[in-house]
């Protein structure tokens, strides 16, 4: 299946996931034929948004973390970095190397992050599953620069990486999620000092290797089976900074590891996003909740590559922002442009999931 799935996407699908199934899935990708495909995706609107709205500088837009008032889905550092290294754009493409340069340069909470400092004797680490390093570090290893960041910078990426997963393996301290929680003004808040992992703490995990001893995969496996245990009540839980209710970053408190299950009556785009991350991670295979909606994928895909489910197709589901967004496709009013996207997922989690 999973060739037949590669040869239907490199008929059918957009330029860009073209260059990434030859480039990242089967590493036959000549440096003339990815110029040529990179000069098809850098004239796509969404493509020209971005790189249009990068200042002298480097960065992109006038937000950092999401849209601003009157801005764009995608004219903003953090999901226009994010969305050219997903439309294959490499580490040394002049846009991606002047934005990832443009954060070093900045000053640690330089006012274009609108992230206040926190006040001693707290730091950017002291809030649960919140911070500007998971949205700033995240994307930076995302473009591919985990190992090109000059030494002793500020932005200590192996940290990050570590401290990923000490959030994970925290979990392993509770029972039951709920212990991890306070009540303050009647409202549900993490504990003070709590480590919980959240969903930029997986991203950093998957786009990074300097973790990947067979203990700490391991090690990853059985936190996120702890995690899969615990209650999906879907109760809003909040990080409490001095005095201030702050949503967190998507932890994976009450919720589902996964975003919802591919049996759902329609399925999230994110459950794509989210199996793509466990899979790079190498720890599909480990996990039972995870292994059981992997397999269940595949027997809601027929002979024909149909898929045998609905993916919600609905213009947030199309649209990117900091936490969610698989389309590569240009038109998810296009039938055949959704199952190219939903496909090429589907192929990646094939591709890093370490199946048989």
């Amino acid at each position: 299946m999973k060739q037949q799935i590669a040869d239907f996407l490199l008929e059918n699908a957009d330029p860009s996931i073209v260059l990434r199934v030859k480039k990242e899935v089967f590493g036959c990708l000549s440096p003339n034929e990815e110029a040529g495909l990179l000069e098809k995706i850098i004239l796509q609107k969404i493509v020209q948004l971005i790189v249009r709205s990068q200042k002298p500088d480097g960065w992109f837009g006038d937000a950092f973390h999401g849209n601003y008032v009157g801005g764009k889905y995608y004219d903003n550092m953090e999901v226009g970095l994010r969305y050219l290294a997903e439309k294959g754009f490499p580490h040394d493409n002049e846009y991606i190397s002047k934005a990832v340069n443009c954060l070093l340069q900045k000053e640690p909470f330089d006012l274009a992050y609108s992230f206040k400092e926190p006040k001693a004797p707290d730091n950017d680490y002291s809030y649960t599953s919140f911070g500007l390093y998971l949205y700033r570090s995240s994307i930076i290893l995302r473009a591919g620069y985990e190992y090109r960041l000059p030494k002793g910078h500020f932005i200590d990426l192996k940290h990050d990486v570590d401290f990923s997963l000490a959030n994970f393996a925290n979990v392993l301290n509770y029972e039951k999620s709920e212990d991890a929680v306070d009540t303050h003004r009647r409202k549900a808040c993490f504990k003070k000092g709590v480590l919980w992992p959240c969903m930029y703490h997986l991203r950093m995990l998957a786009y990074s290797q300097s973790w990947r001893s067979e203990q700490n995969k391991s090690l990853l496996a059985e936190c996120v089976s702890r995690l899969s245990t615990f209650s999906q009540s879907g109760v809003d839980v909040y990080t409490y900074k001095r005095g201030q209710f702050i949503s967190p970053c998507w932890s994976f408190l009450f919720t589902s590891i996964t975003d919802g299950s591919i049996n759902d009556e329609v399925v999230s785009p994110s459950w794509f996003d989210i199996m793509e991350l466990y899979a790079r991670c190498g720890i599909l295979n480990r996990v039972a909740v995870l292994k059981n909606e992997y397999e269940a994928m595949l027997t809601l895909i027929d002979e024909d590559l149909n898929l045998n489910f609905k993916c919600s197709t609905t213009k947030n589901s199309f649209y990117w922002s900091p936490y969610s967004g698989i389309a590569l496709e240009t038109d998810w009013r296009n039938k055949l442009k959704v199952q190219c996207d939903v496909l090429f997922r589907i192929l990646l989690i094939m591709h890093y999931s370490n199946f048989g």
